[in-house]
């Protein structure tokens, strides 16, 4: 037979039982033991092994009364279906494990007020159950963050629920409420005060949210409703790292999620003003497409979530 018919035959005509076959029989020596683990009868096994010979022309066997010795053909041919099987034993394996989970990828979709809280946690404790998931967080606002949850491009959205225009095709799942404070540098001139209110701290440089965060939306309806004006010297940012950054090497003012400043305010690095700001807490949750539509490994995470949530400690304003 030459290269090309044989090449022809095994590509259409070859089966994955020819495969276990011989692969038996190399392991095995021996036809009859071949037989027994394919629960097969010993002259089906020696019918096909005898077919196979002949098809490809070539000895992949030598007889004996000793049993079964493979030729050099058999050696390369058995050698090349165990390699199969192997490959589809690893394939039912990933299979079964993108079933059921344990790999797979999760693609997760952050805001502000969920970066640096219950996200951390709910990816630690599923690397943990589940080392074979991989994650990706793209950070963003829901200007960017949306469209990519509604194209399947994120599994998820974590972070403050909007208050309004929540659409219709989109599940919303809160976790908590999450109150919001005001920030600044250890040892800014304010935290001396004991009260303050924001008429106080209309002339204030300030860090804030972009104008298009319910955050933003947010603080300045708190100035409108306390009688104040909207403050003009702004920097707009919602980068965590360069807001804990700058907040520190300046006298601006932050506006975060109580969750988000906490772990900085425990070390030392930034304050709490004493601003009382009830009505600007919200929920912080996740935004779905709908959790039936989640693949398993995403689900997990959503549990993951659910129980980094209960963990979140409760606000000391």
């Amino acid at each position: 037979m030459s290269s090309a018919r044989l090449e022809r035959w095994i590509t259409r005509k070859f089966r994955l039982r020819h495969v276990e076959l011989i692969a038996e029989v190399y392991d095995c020596r021996s036809v009859l033991k071949a037989a027994k683990r394919l629960n097969l009868s010993q002259p089906t096994v020696t019918k096909a092994l005898q077919d196979i010979e002949t098809t490809l022309n070539l000895p992949l066997f030598e007889r004996s009364n000793r049993g079964l010795t493979p030729t050099p053909y058999g050696e390369i041919f058995a050698r090349h279906a165990k390699i199969v099987l192997a490959q589809l034993r690893h394939a039912a394996e990933e299979l079964e494990g993108l079933r059921a989970g344990y790999s797979g990828k999760v693609s997760v979709g952050t805001l502000l007020a969920a970066s640096a809280s219950i996200l951390p946690d709910a990816i630690a404790r599923l690397k943990k159950e589940r080392p074979g998931v991989a994650i990706s967080v793209a950070v963003g606002t829901y200007d960017i963050l949306m469209p990519s949850l509604l194209a399947g491009d994120l599994d998820m959205v974590l972070g403050r629920l909007p208050e309004e225009g929540r659409r219709s095709e989109l599940v919303y799942e809160e976790f908590y409420a999450e109150p919001v404070c005001l920030v600044t540098r250890r040892g800014h001139p304010l935290t001396r005060k004991r009260r303050l209110g924001l008429r106080d701290l209309v002339h204030e440089p300030w860090l804030m949210p972009l104008p298009e965060t319910t955050l933003r939306r947010q603080i300045e309806r708190a100035f409108v409703e306390a009688g104040a004006a909207v403050p003009k010297n702004v920097i707009e940012s919602v980068s965590i790292l360069t807001n804990r950054v700058l907040l520190r090497k300046s006298d601006c003012i932050g506006v975060m999620p109580y969750h988000v400043a906490l772990d900085d305010v425990e070390h030392g690095l930034l304050a709490i003003l004493p601003v009382r700001l009830k009505s600007i807490e919200g929920p912080v949750g996740a935004i779905l497409r709908a959790p039936g539509e989640l693949p398993p490994a995403a689900r997990a995470f959503l549990e993951c979530l659910r129980v980094a949530a209960q963990d979140v400690p409760r606000a000391k304003l």
